[in-house]
C-alpha cells in the first residue's frame, strides 16, 4: 500500500490556521520560546551586560577624579598662599643659590609648580571621563529598560496566541473529535478498497507501530470485543450517538464505561485478520451506518 506521511506545521500561525489539523500540547507550546521573543532576551542580556561595563566605567572614572583633585590639593599646599608667602618664597629663591636650607625649603615647591599643568590636564582628562561614563550609562538604562518593556510585550503577545491557539484546538476537538491514534502515523483514503471474499473496505487503515496509544475521540461509552476479523476491538459510543470502530488492538486500556476525548483506551497492534508485519488501527466512523472516516480524520485534532 502507497502510504504518505501526515505533516503538520510546528509555527505558531500555523497552529492557529490549522488547530483542527495539528495538536501539540499547549504546554510543550507554552515552553517554547518564539524566535522573536529570544532575539529579545538576547538584547535583554546584552543590554545589563552592557549597564554593568558602563557602571564599573563611571566607578573607574570617579575614582580618577578623586585622585586628581587630592593630587591637585597636594601640590597647591606647596604653593604660597597669600601675599607675605609669596614674598618670602620668592627672597628664598633668590638665596637659595648661596643658602642650602633655602634650596632645599623652595625645592619641593619649584617641582609642584612644574606638575599642575600637568596635573591640571589629566583632571580635566578624568572629569571629561566621567561626563562622558554619565552619559553612557543613562543612555544604557533607557536601552535596558525598553528592552525589558520589549520582552515583556513580546511574551504578553505569545501568551495571548498560545490561549489563541488552544482555543482553537479545543473547539476542533469539539466539533471534530481527537484523533483516534497517538503518535506517528500514515494513512491514505482507503474507503471502498477491494478485501477478500468480495468485501469492500469500510474505514481507514491508520498505520503505526506497535503499542502506540489509542484515544478516544469523543466522550462516550466504550465496549471491547474479542475475536472475529477485527480481533480486539473497542465499539465507542460518543455522547452525541456516532459510533466509532476501533480494530486490530493489542491491548485494551479500559474495558467498559464512560470515556473522556483524548483518553487512553487501547494500544495498536495487529489481532485478528491484520498482517503481523503491518501493525495499524482499523478505524470506522457509523453515523448511523459506516461512512467514510477518512475527511472527519483530516480534521480531527491531534
Amino acid at each position: 500500500m502507497h502510504c504518505r506521511k501526515r505533516r503538520f506545521s510546528s509555527t505558531l500561525t500555523a497552529a492557529i490556521l490549522f488547530a483542527a489539523l495539528a495538536f501539540p500540547s499547549s504546554a510543550m507550546a507554552a515552553s517554547q520560546p518564539t524566535p522573536a521573543a529570544a532575539v529579545l532576551q538576547q538584547r535583554l542580556t546584552s543590554a545589563r551586560t552592557e549597564l554593568a561595563a558602563s557602571s564599573e566605567r563611571l566607578a573607574e572614572a570617579e575614582v580618577r577624579v578623586a585622585r586628581a583633585d587630592a593630587a591637585i590639593s597636594r601640590v597647591e599646599a606647596l604653593q604660597p598662599q597669600d601675599v607675605g608667602e609669596t614674598v618670602m618664597y620668592v627672597l628664598k629663591v633668590s638665596l637659595s643659590p648661596f643658602n642650602d636650607s633655602f634650596r632645599d625649603d623652595t625645592a619641593d615647591a619649584r617641582d609642584a609648580a612644574g606638575r599642575l599643568d600637568v596635573l591640571y590636564a589629566e583632571r580635566d582628562q578624568a572629569r571629561t571621563m566621567l561626563a562622558d561614563a554619565r552619559v553612557r550609562l543613562a543612555q544604557t538604562e533607557k536601552t535596558l529598560d525598553a528592552a525589558a518593556a520589549a520582552v515583556v510585550e513580546a511574551e504578553r503577545l505569545a501568551a495571548e496566541q498560545a490561549a489563541a491557539a488552544e482555543a482553537a484546538r479545543a473547539a476542533a476537538a469539539e466539533r471534530y473529535g481527537r484523533f483516534p491514534v497517538d503518535g506517528p502515523v500514515d494513512y491514505v483514503n482507503s474507503w471502498g478498497f477491494a478485501r477478500s471474499v468480495g468485501r469492500s473496505h469500510k474505514g481507514t487503515d491508520i498505520m503505526a507501530r506497535r503499542g502506540t496509544r489509542v484515544v478516544a475521540v469523543h466522550d462516550g461509552t466504550v465496549e471491547v470485543r474479542r475475536g472475529g476479523l477485527g480481533g480486539l476491538t473497542i465499539w465507542l459510543t460518543a455522547d452525541g450517538g456516532t459510533k466509532y470502530y476501533y480494530a486490530h488492538l493489542d491491548t485494551e486500556v479500559v474495558r467498559s464505561g464512560h470515556v473522556t476525548t483524548g483518553q487512553v483506551i487501547g494500544t495498536v497492534g495487529s489481532t485478528g485478520n491484520a498482517s503481523a508485519s503491518a501493525p495499524h488501527l482499523h478505524f470506522e466512523v457509523h453515523s448511523p451506518s459506516a461512512v467514510n472516516p477518512f475527511p472527519i480524520l483530516e480534521r480531527m485534532v491531534r
